[in-house]
């Protein structure tokens, strides 16, 4: 991507030449419910971006699903899917527990479901982060 900036859109993780404002992913360019805008406004904050990075981190930055089921190792389009779903529990937003790295198809599939498919223990990952 030559020498200008790369950015990674927060929506669709692709890396993007310039400003995320360039991404062309199918979230950015969709019209969005009031209602979603409002849902997801907490995942555009510094402190989501700051606590998804440790969750990511955490889990070796690899989709937890993937490796449990299928043995694979994905490390890209890598998202943070919160267990009980943080629209139903929106106190559950910043619990380590709750959540689980995924890749963006797994994410996906699993949608608003509130029981994994497979075995999954998070690490602690202690006081490592300020929020």
């Amino acid at each position: 991507m030559g020498g200008r900036r790369v950015t990674i859109c927060d929506y669709c993780n692709t890396m993007v030449e310039g400003s995320v404002m360039n991404c062309k992913c199918a979230w950015r360019t969709q019209r969005r419910p009031k209602k979603d805008i409002e849902q997801n406004k907490e995942l555009t904050t510094t402190k989501w971006k700051k606590f998804r990075k440790q969750i990511i981190e955490r889990d070796g930055a690899h989709c937890q699903r993937c490796l449990a089921k299928y043995n694979l190792i994905r490390g890209f389009t890598l998202q943070v899917h919160h267990i009980k779903p943080r629209i139903r529990y929106p106190e559950l937003t910043y619990e380590a527990t709750n959540c689980v790295t995924l890749c963006q198809q797994c994410n996906t599939e699993y949608g608003t479901k509130e029981q994994l498919d497979f075995d999954f223990t998070p690490k602690e990952i202690g006081d490592i982060y300020v929020l």
